[in-house]
């Protein structure tokens, strides 16, 4: 009996580890989705500001003060767009002239780090970092736009 048992289960244990472990199938796995960049939206505060505006001086709260809403679409694939406002009043300490910017348009940013941004009175290229509520964004193009702003989200 207990051969018969044997005869009947051994194979019954074979074909079963068999169709477990897949057989022929080469199929390789999906790649994974690409992640997208960080989601940026957010009403954000001025930390600090250098740049050409400041002769190359970082500079903040008092003396530059500024606002910026950034609201981003989905991402699609390494890329994601969205709508930003910007306003910013910087005071010279020298002299005391108040120079304020505002602008409102799209930016695009890339898991890459690259961010564009297309406004109404600028345009400007270079790279972003997001590290928790704190943005960074460095623009290097164009050379009279060239600064360093570091914003907390609120």
């Amino acid at each position: 009996m207990k051969k018969r048992l044997r005869t009947f289960c051994v194979p019954l244990v074979v074909a079963t580890l068999v169709v477990g472990c897949g057989g022929d199938d080469t199929m390789d796995p999906e790649p994974p989705d690409v992640a997208g960049p960080p989601d940026v939206t957010g009403t954000y505060n001025l930390v600090s500001l250098s740049g050409v505006i400041t002769m190359g001086a970082t500079i903040g709260p008092p003396i530059a003060v500024g606002t910026a809403m950034l609201s981003q679409n989905p991402a699609s694939g390494d890329t994601a767009t969205g709508s930003m406002s910007m306003s910013l009043t910087f005071t010279n300490p020298l002299n005391g002239e108040v120079t304020e910017i505002a602008d409102q348009g799209t930016f695009t940013l890339r898991t890459d780090g690259s961010w564009e941004f297309a406004g109404q009175a600028q345009q400007n290229i270079g790279t972003f970092t997001m590290a928790g509520n704190v943005l960074t964004v460095m623009v290097t193009e164009p050379p009279a736009a060239v600064a360093t702003t570091v914003w907390q989200r609120q």
